[in-house]
């Protein structure tokens, strides 16, 4: 099958709305801030940075997306604008702050490091070469000599992927609150490009 990588930005409204329900199919448990998964959607929609978010694409299908962070920018920020209109005044000041703590957080150091914030593919389209494809992609971005990805201990599919495309484990943070949630414990992983 033909497919192409394209920017969430250049996506029409109903691919954007396929690739926010693949963000909340592999990420959404993780979004405790609201029990109300279509309002997130919404929040979503609008607070993915459209050219950083890379998604994957076969016949108009998104089957898979990617997002990108540098040490710069990363690919979603929770505007107080954006999270106030959706959930008030007040609790769309705490979201924000509280969410913008941890995806603005620096995740790399230098210029010539590309991090790979979010990578998730379509149930449908698992073990087909989707994942692949978009690391692949990031792989050809100039101006970068490294890549990292962080990944679960209990996500050993993940795992699997990242070995597979030349990821070799950089850090373990055996002493993450996120064990104690039942996500296993981050694993850094690195690439020398």
């Amino acid at each position: 099958m033909e497919y192409k990588i394209v920017e969430y930005g250049c996506l029409n409204e109903f691919q954007r709305k396929q690739a926010v329900e693949l963000f909340m199919e592999g990420f959404g448990h993780f979004m405790t801030f609201s029990k109300d998964e279509d309002l997130k959607r919404k929040l979503f929609f609008e607070i993915f940075h459209p050219s950083l978010f890379r998604c994957y694409v076969e016949e108009d299908k998104v089957l898979g997306l990617m997002g990108i962070a540098t040490s710069e920018v990363r690919p979603v920020k929770f505007s107080y604008d954006i999270c106030k209109k959706h959930f008030g005044k007040i609790k769309g000041s705490i979201i924000s702050k509280q969410m913008n703590a941890i995806f603005q957080k620096p995740v790399v150091q230098s210029k010539e490091e590309l991090y790979i914030d979010v990578l998730v593919t379509s149930s449908v389209a698992r073990r087909k070469g989707v994942g692949t494809a978009l690391l692949n992609y990031a792989f050809g971005l100039k101006d970068y000599d490294v890549c990292f990805v962080e990944a679960f201990s209990n996500n050993q599919a993940a795992i699997r992927l990242y070995e597979k495309n030349g990821f070799v484990v950089d850090k373990r943070e055996k002493l993450s609150l996120m064990r104690f949630l039942g996500a296993g414990y981050p694993i850094r992983m690195k690439k020398v490009l």
